[in-house]
């Protein structure tokens, strides 16, 4: 069975770029463009993963994040941010972070779709 990603990004052309890139991987790619859509989508299927925006309309990355730990079926799942704020703007190191269930922190502009890939990889435990 494929593994199931949940990408919650508000801009549609990298949207497309990195389901493209999951979906030739054999990734099942789930889309949403705002943090309530993304809500929205886990009522549907329970991904495996999350790949997660911050800076979004409606509401933002982190109060979705917030969201999803009320909830015991939501808060297991691995999430990896997925946005160009600079690392100073969200302590990785802190409490918070790791309480929100963040498996690491990825800036667009400085990973490739192949190193966001293979991160989601090492996250799920698969082997190429």
């Amino acid at each position: 069975m494929k593994e199931t990603i949940l990408l919650v990004e508000d801009d549609n052309t990298l949207q497309e770029m990195y389901c493209e890139k999951f979906e030739m991987l054999d990734f099942k790619v789930m889309k949403a463009n705002t943090g309530r859509e993304g809500l929205a989508n886990l009522e549907k299927k329970i991904p495996d993963i999350i790949l997660l925006d911050i800076l979004m309309p409606d509401m933002n990355g982190l109060e979705m994040l917030k969201e999803m730990k009320k909830s015991r079926q939501y808060r297991d799942i691995p999430v990896i941010l997925l946005t160009n704020l600079g690392e100073s703007k969200i302590d990785m190191d802190s409490e918070l972070s790791f309480a929100l269930g963040i498996k690491d922190y990825l800036i667009k502009t400085k990973h490739t779709p192949d190193d966001v890939a293979n991160r989601v990889r090492q996250v799920l435990n698969i082997t190429c």
